[in-house]
């Protein structure tokens, strides 16, 4: 058995691994990332013909960004779940729309991507030649899954991005009797310890709150896929009103109302769309900053969608908010407005009130000690989609608490196992 990292090593986005094993190539997601100048940066290259096998784990960008690339010249089976199936065609549209100039492939690669999936349920079990492929619930969003190699003698867990906390939105992964001898690990926040998501909801509401009250207009800058839909069941849950959204948040919530399956609180999340108010056109754009409202809108580090548009109108009023709930990248203006409390060339002040909130759908450090300590016959990790520092000392802190083998992945990186 061979893992050849791809991308994501040392590295948080653009995850890609390539696992051989008895004579069955398998690729474990092919994202992309960006550069400080929104410029997409693309995992290593591999021959299509050295793939037989492609699993996607969810559809974000930095996990199927580079896919479509596959597929100039080939027509590689994909298995991955029908709610990321779904989701697929709108993340490129959008993508392409944006970052097409700098893209080799077109919208023609997507629709062959697409047309090469054989969906898949968890605990769905396939044999494929020598391997057998397993699928279980990551956790992380909707219809994210994690792909079981099992070889002649030994299996290897790929967790694409994981979360084993239950959300309003998602039921958290669980590792319950699962065995296995190799884990390549996601580790964004290997560092980091996340609140209780009780208590962080609370603290949400009570700040919400206190800008309606104060007759303030709060934005809810998101990420269209996940984050969004989350931030919209937890206002529903605490009874919040008035709430709109708007931006690509919009076509998404229909492709999860077609997806119930994947919920973990369907019945909030549908009264929640229900509830609030889409945002349809630039008449209900311009009109609804005329009262205290709540605005949930992409995109979620604030590059651009309407997001943007709104916050330009609502910086300058203390009585208003901009309230981040996304990981906010460095040199985005998302950042640059919690860093320093401005934003723009000019380094314009913010005068609304800015808070982050950390609702995160990814474990945490505790998490992923929790996630290695659970797996039976664990004999080696992989970190991976973790900077180098923070992968290193999760990679310590497992060696030493539980005695495991720990490799802290570069991209180029070969390892080879015992299958």
């Amino acid at each position: 058995m061979r893992v050849e990292i791809l991308g994501g090593g040392s590295e948080i986005g653009r995850l890609a691994v390539h696992v051989s094993v008895n004579g069955a190539n398998v690729l474990l997601d092919y994202g992309i990332n960006f550069d400080e100048n929104d410029i997409p940066q693309l995992p290593l290259h591999i021959e299509p013909k050295r793939v037989d096998i492609l699993t996607l784990s969810h559809a974000h960008l930095d996990h199927i960004g580079a896919a479509p690339l596959l597929y100039i010249s080939s027509n590689i089976k994909v298995y991955t779940t029908k709610v990321t199936r779904d989701l697929v065609k709108p993340m490129f549209e959008d993508f392409l729309n944006i970052s097409g100039y700098h893209l080799p492939f077109e919208y023609y690669e997507v629709n062959k991507l697409v047309q090469n999936v054989e969906t898949v349920r968890y605990g769905d079990i396939i044999d494929e030649g020598n391997i057998r492929l397993e699928f279980a619930s990551a956790g992380h969003i909707p219809g994210s899954m994690m792909t079981i190699i099992h070889g002649k003698r030994k299996s290897l867990i790929f967790t694409g991005d994981v979360n084993t906390i239950d959300t309003n939105l998602v039921k958290g992964a669980s590792f319950n009797g699962v065995k296995a001898e190799y884990l390549i690990l996601e580790a964004t926040y290997a560092d980091a310890t996340h609140p209780p998501r009780d208590q962080v909801e609370k603290r949400f509401i009570e700040a919400v709150k206190e800008v309606l009250e104060n007759n303030g207009i709060v934005l809810i800058p998101a990420f269209a896929l996940s984050r969004s839909q989350e931030i919209l069941c937890v206002l529903k849950k605490y009874g919040i009103e008035p709430v709109f959204y708007d931006g690509m948040v919009r076509e998404i919530n229909k492709i999860l109302l077609s997806n119930l399956d994947f919920l973990n609180e369907k019945t909030l999340f549908e009264d929640a769309i229900v509830a609030y108010n889409e945002v349809r056109g630039w008449y209900i754009r311009k009109h609804i900053l005329d009262s205290p409202c709540v605005i949930v809108a992409s995109a979620g580090m604030l590059k651009g969608g309407p997001a943007l548009y709104y916050l330009k109108r609502i910086y300058e009023n203390e009585k208003n908010a901009i309230f981040l709930v996304s990981f906010q990248a460095p040199n985005t203006p998302g950042y640059n407005i919690l860093a320093t409390g401005s934003w723009g060339e000019g380094g314009v002040r913010v005068k609304a009130r800015v808070e982050w909130f950390d609702f995160s759908s990814h474990a945490g450090k505790r998490e992923l000690m929790e996630i290695v300590k659970s797996i039976e016959n664990l004999e080696k990790v992989i970190i991976v989609h973790s900077e180098y520092e923070p992968a290193s000392k999760l990679a310590q802190n497992i060696m030493e608490e539980l005695g495991i083998e720990v490799i802290v992945a570069r991209n180029g990186m070969r390892v080879e196992l015992e299958d």
